[in-house]
């Protein structure tokens, strides 16, 4: 009698659990459609604040629900939230398929923030999905617009910097100083031209290529004045919208003075991860092949003549006023003469803040250290240096085009050898227009 009433009871607790369980669905389900109904309309009336605390609440009800998510990074979006909108956009993508809507808002976003290689790529998506010509008309508007903002998305980009600097402690190779008798401090002129252009641009493949010249006239040492060339092609391969390679050459020539200095052969490559729109990784491995000459300033400089290895990790974050990296990468040189082989490692990282829309502040720190394998003559002892670099930009945009700049870079090395142990300082103004 007693297992008949206890299986009585069971049988009707469990009764009233799956009508109470089926109640408490039923008014989730009901309050989830009037959240989410009431935030659309509270969106189509402008008023994102209110459709945000709406359809919040309609996501935390059903978070994995399509419309719930979509709906919340609109709200985001048009209340400026870029970093949270993106996140619930890339959301909806990672589960697969093609969704046109999706495309047209991120490429808004990107659009805004002022990212218009991101947004070109899924304007561009949205644009051969859509048959709504109005919305078409619209994206092509956004991506135009994103043209003429960001002169580095263009197919091509020149730009001229000049302006002056004071070094108080010339040297030719802050990493790697070559040592001269009486270092002194001086004034300079500097000219610095770079070059850029999107030579083939077809599906997921792109070929680049671009130039830097730079050129240094010291106010005394003009023993000093550097004449430098780089020329860089390369290629990207974009695997998915969270995977891309590239590959890539540059060549570097350098001259002292009037005098061959230097001569670098390097190719890379790099492959980088899409983690989020706010986080990247990228990894990258170099070979350099390096000549240099004797220069009546520097008469055994060819003994460093040899290569370099260097492998390495950099990550990349990206805010609304706030984007930088931190890095750290391995060096391994073998050269002509032993002494000046090296094991070393660098670390260190880079910040840039957008104060105000036209005024931008950029930081960055990093420390090296290198132990050489052999002993240095004279001194007979195994060299170990231990450098800090910290540099300060602060840029103001007059326009688009142009800017100035005021500049700060400090150098220290700590070395066992005095010889190669001192601080350097160099202060600078430069002016930047875009000239194509």
């Amino acid at each position: 009698m007693k297992r008949k009433t206890v299986r009585t009871c069971y049988s009707a607790a469990v009764i009233i659990f799956s009508i109470l369980f089926s109640l408490s669905v039923s008014f989730a389900a009901e309050d989830y459609e009037l959240y989410i109904a009431r935030g659309i309309d509270k969106l189509n009336q402008g008023n994102y604040s209110e459709a945000l605390d709406l359809l919040k609440k309609a996501l935390a009800l059903a978070p994995e629900d399509r419309e719930a998510v979509y709906y919340t990074a609109v709200a985001y979006s048009r209340l400026g939230r870029y970093g949270r909108a993106e996140d619930l956009f890339l959301k909806i993508l990672k589960k697969g398929g093609t969704d046109a809507s999706v495309y047209l808002e991120l490429g808004r976003l990107y659009t805004a923030r002022g990212e218009c290689r991101e947004s070109q790529k899924y304007l561009s998506r949205f644009i051969s999905l859509s048959d709504d010509d109005a919305l078409k008309k619209y994206a092509g508007d956004l991506l135009e617009k994103c043209g003429r903002s960001a002169g580095e998305e263009k197919a091509y980009n020149l730009a001229l910097t000049a302006g002056g600097q004071y070094d108080d402690n010339v040297i030719v190779e802050s990493e790697n100083p070559v040592v001269a008798a009486d270092r002194k401090s001086d004034g300079r002129f500097v000219t610095y031209l770079t070059a850029d252009a999107v030579l083939l641009e077809t599906g997921a493949i792109g070929l680049k290529a671009g130039y830097n010249f730079y050129q240094s006239l010291h106010r005394y040492l003009s023993g000093f004045n550097v004449q430098y060339h780089k020329i860089m092609p390369s290629v990207d391969i974009t695997l998915s919208d969270a995977f891309s390679v590239s590959a890539g050459y540059t060549l570097e020539y350098t001259l002292l003075g009037e005098e061959e200095y230097s001569r670098f052969h390097t190719y890379y490559g790099k492959i980088t991860f899409k983690e989020t729109g706010k986080l990247s990784t990228e990894i990258i491995y170099e070979y350099k092949d390096q000549k240099y000459w004797d220069t009546d300033t520097f008469k055994a400089n060819s003994i460093r003549t040899g290569y370099r290895n260097t492998g390495g990790l950099k990550q990349n974050f990206y805010l609304t006023n706030l984007w930088g990296n931190i890095h750290f990468f391995t060096d391994i040189d073998r050269v002509q003469e032993k002494y000046w082989d090296f094991n070393g490692y660098r670390s260190g990282a880079e910040l840039t803040y957008r104060i105000a829309s036209p005024l931008h502040i950029n930081i960055s720190g990093e420390y090296t250290e290198r132990r050489y394998r052999d002993y240095y003559p004279v001194y007979q002892q195994k060299r170990t240096d231990r450098m800090q670099q910290y540099t300060a930009r602060l840029t103001y945009f007059f326009s688009d085009a142009v800017s100035v700049s005021v500049t700060d870079i400090y150098s220290s090395n700590n070395s066992n050898l005095e010889l190669y142990d001192y601080t350097r300082n160099i202060a600078g103004i430069f002016l930047t227009a875009d000239l194509l």
